[in-house]
C-alpha cells in the first residue's frame, strides 16, 4: 500500500530560483571576495612566527593558499558533499 501526500519531491520555480541566487552569491564571495582576505598570518601561523618554528613548516600547496581559485574548489567539494547528502536522506525515506 503506497501512502502520498499529494506533495511533490520536485523542487518548484521559486526555490530553483533561490538555490542558485544562492550558489551565485557563494561563487561570488569564492572567487572574488576572498581576494582580499588578510595576508597577515593567523592562529597557529602566528605562533610558528613569534616562536621561530615556521621555518620548519611544510610549504603551501596551491589548494591551501588564500586565493579565489582554491575558494571556488572548496565551494565545489563541499557543494557535491552536501548535495550527496541531501540525496541519500531523501532516498532514504522512500
Amino acid at each position: 500500500m503506497s501512502r502520498s501526500t499529494g506533495l511533490s519531491t520536485a523542487p518548484s520555480r521559486a526555490g530553483r530560483s533561490w538555490w542558485l541566487l544562492g550558489l551565485g552569491v557563494a561563487l561570488l564571495i569564492a572567487g572574488v571576495v576572498s581576494r582580499f582576505a588578510s595576508s597577515a598570518p593567523d592562529g597557529l601561523e602566528r605562533v610558528a612566527e613569534d616562536h621561530g618554528i615556521a621555518a620548519n613548516a611544510v610549504e603551501h600547496h596551491a589548494l591551501l593558499s588564500y586565493d579565489g581559485s582554491s575558494a571556488l574548489v572548496g565551494l565545489g567539494i563541499v557543494l557535491v558533499l552536501t548535495s550527496a547528502l541531501s540525496w541519500a536522506v531523501r532516498t532514504r525515506g522512500r
